[in-house]
């Protein structure tokens, strides 16, 4: 089976043949955190092109990045053409994982960073939460599919029903996942 935080990949192995079609199961936003002490005083994204700044953000390469670089480029509309370029001067680390930007700030290493919802949710009170203009933030879609070299995929497509199910959407949602979009 396979389940990713972005379609890139799904598409990718789908259009080798190497999975089913992929289908979206769930989907996530990006939100701003900082340590509770807040030693930056952020206090909207517009902060964040302030000299000095720490941000560290997840690398290009991987989904949280991309969504990040696309959030701040939507944010140029809002604050202006330069702001992206001054929050990314302002980057202090590209990390491979978003538990790893998660970490950072938790440890005070970072003034702020870019993660999930449901990442900002599992560290609680760990971390200060900043929420994202809805038109400027980038919405994370997850696909799931069978493998189509699996050798257990009846036991596979079972359970890409179930995560498609109500039960498992209703789990999701508590989570802070959002429902995948309508086709």
């Amino acid at each position: 089976m396979f389940a990713g935080a972005s379609t890139k990949y799904g598409d990718q192995l789908s259009g080798e043949g190497l999975i089913d079609a992929p289908k979206p199961f769930a989907t996530n936003r990006l939100v701003l955190i900082m340590p509770p002490d807040n030693p930056a005083n952020i206090a909207s994204p517009q902060d964040l092109a302030k000299p000095g700044v720490k941000l560290v953000i997840g690398a290009e390469t991987v989904p949280v990045g991309a969504y990040t670089r696309t959030v701040l480029a939507n944010l140029d509309a809002t604050y202006g053409a330069g702001y992206s370029a001054k929050v990314l001067g302002n980057v202090v680390s590209n990390e491979d994982a978003v538990t790893s930007v998660l970490s950072k700030v938790q440890l005070g290493e970072a003034d702020a960073g870019f993660v999930y919802v449901t990442d900002a949710r599992s560290a609680g009170s760990a971390v200060t939460v900043v929420e994202l203009p809805a038109a400027a933030n980038a919405v994370a879609t997850y696909p799931i599919a069978v493998v189509k070299a699996s050798a257990a995929a009846s036991a596979a497509a079972g359970f890409v029903a179930f995560v498609l199910g109500p039960q498992a959407q209703a789990e999701l949602g508590r989570a802070g996942f959002g429902p995948p979009p309508q086709a």
